[in-house]
């Protein structure tokens, strides 16, 4: 009768652990769109007899596991950042290209006005109304010069300030991470850290997409996390914030951790592809726009100025003399006292009213190579800004594309292992059920066995 009461302890022990697997089947299937949860599994152990003669003493649960493959997380962190940071830099600069215009609409469309307003000037040097027409073509292209570079610098305050924000986010997420170290350490047994733990990941996911991160996972529980050249923003219940500085001539931010300057160091996520916009990109652009206006100025004011105004003087400049490329098209604009007076155009090399010929030299700029080595026209220049800001552009969103792939295809490995199948957790349900049927029905057995003796044996 003692080996009864021992089954009957055994089968209760089993109805145990079926209960428990239908209770972690229940918990996958109400997770399965809970982001960053890991699938459970139950662990069980059949335990051994206690004296030959024996079968066993049943089975128990040894605990629940998160099924992970920390490789497949790992690639999954190392390639989410290089995505989020051509992402980022095709959403900075989309803006950038759209603010260039379309082409014929904007400055190669200004060059042409003012090279024909010269054309027409040659063919009748004293008329006035065609001297305000280069008056006018020349106020306009120096405007499009002037408020195209607003517009690149526009684009790079836009930048900046998307930089500012995304630290904000990283800030937030290193402390909700250092936060649940705190729990996980906490813990009093490994399963009880389970949910900490998939909150963890998904935090991590999360800040991947923001910011290049390398983790540490930590022996007794948690991660540590570092970004850069191994800067530590996470260590155990500790989070380090990034700081937040402005700089001149600008404003624009510069990072810090722990005192230390970790701008440069940023290379991917979409806080290392906003400030490579920010601090490549849209100042390559700025500089080839400043070479074109320092160029048309120059090259104009060259001609302009060998030849006679209409009072019969020397003519000086048509533009206000650039002082250096830097800053160029920011400040172009036509001369004052040459905006205010049209005689003070120069059309003729000679004091004869008749003469043409500045006029004429000036219109011939428009197919004269004078850029990159005398390789290139004025228009040609800006067609080569366009074609550079539409190159990086396209490159920025092909790469995401590809990127994009390469996560998805690894998201979905890492789903084939952690991710919670319906269709197996419904077997699951249906394994464990019928086992705890079979076993209730074993007790039930042992128990009448058990009653059936005890009535045999009068007590």
């Amino acid at each position: 009768m003692g080996d009864l009461f021992s089954t009957l302890t055994s089968v209760s022990r089993a109805l145990d652990a079926q209960r428990y697997g239908l209770d972690v089947a229940g918990q996958n299937i109400a997770n399965v769109n809970t982001p960053g949860y890991a699938r459970r599994t139950v662990d069980l152990i059949a335990l051994a007899p206690e004296a030959p003669g024996t079968a066993g003493r049943g089975v128990d649960v040894v605990g629940v596991r998160a099924l992970r493959d920390r490789l497949l997380e790992t690639r999954l962190t190392n390639e989410m950042p290089a995505q989020s940071r051509e992402a980022a830099m095709a959403e900075a600069l989309s803006v950038v290209e759209s603010a260039l215009g379309k082409p014929g609409t904007s400055i190669d469309a200004n060059l042409q006005k003012f090279f024909d307003s010269f054309a027409e000037l040659s063919e009748m040097p004293t008329s006035a109304s065609h001297r305000e027409s280069v008056i006018i073509q020349g106020e306009g292209l120096a405007a499009a010069f002037s408020d195209m570079a607003g517009r690149l610098e526009s684009a790079r305050l836009d930048a900046d300030r998307a930089a500012r924000g995304t630290v904000d986010d990283i800030n937030s997420l290193v402390e909700r991470i250092a936060a649940l170290n705190v729990s996980i350490g906490n813990a009093s047994s490994r399963e009880r850290s389970l949910h900490a733990r998939d909150e963890q990941f998904d935090l991590v996911r999360q800040l991947s997409e923001l910011v290049d991160v390398q983790v540490l996972d930590r022996e007794e529980g948690g991660i540590d996390l570092s970004i850069g050249n191994g800067r530590s923003v996470v260590v155990g219940e500790t989070a380090y914030k990034i700081q937040v500085s402005s700089t001149a001539p600008n404003g624009h931010a510069a990072l810090s951790v722990n005192g230390a300057n970790i701008t440069s160091e940023i290379k991917s996520g979409r806080l290392g592809g906003f400030l490579q916009v920010r601090d490549s990109n849209i100042p390559d652009y700025m500089s080839r726009l400043d070479t074109l206006a320092y160029s048309v100025a120059t090259e104009v004011n060259a001609l302009h100025s060998a030849g006679f105004d209409q009072t019969g003087a020397a003519a000086g400049t048509f533009f206000t003399a650039p002082a250096a490329v830097a800053g160029a098209a920011k400040g172009m604009a036509v001369r004052p006292a040459l905006a205010a007076d049209s005689r003070l155009i120069a059309a003729g090399s000679t004091t004869d009213a008749g003469n043409n010929t500045t006029a004429r030299a000036i219109a011939g700029l428009r197919e004269a190579t004078v850029l990159n080595g005398n390789t290139a026209t004025l228009s040609d220049g800006w067609g080569q800004l366009v074609y550079r800001v539409g190159r990086d552009t396209k490159t920025a969103t092909d790469e995401r594309n590809s990127r994009q792939e390469i996560v998805r295809q690894i998201d979905a490995l890492r789903d084939a292992v952690s991710g919670v199948s319906l269709d197996e957790e419904a077997m699951n349900l249906l394994k464990f059920q019928r086992a705890y049927e079979a076993n209730a029905r074993f007790f039930q057995v042992i128990d009448q066995t058990l009653e059936m003796l005890l009535q045999m044996s009068g007590r």
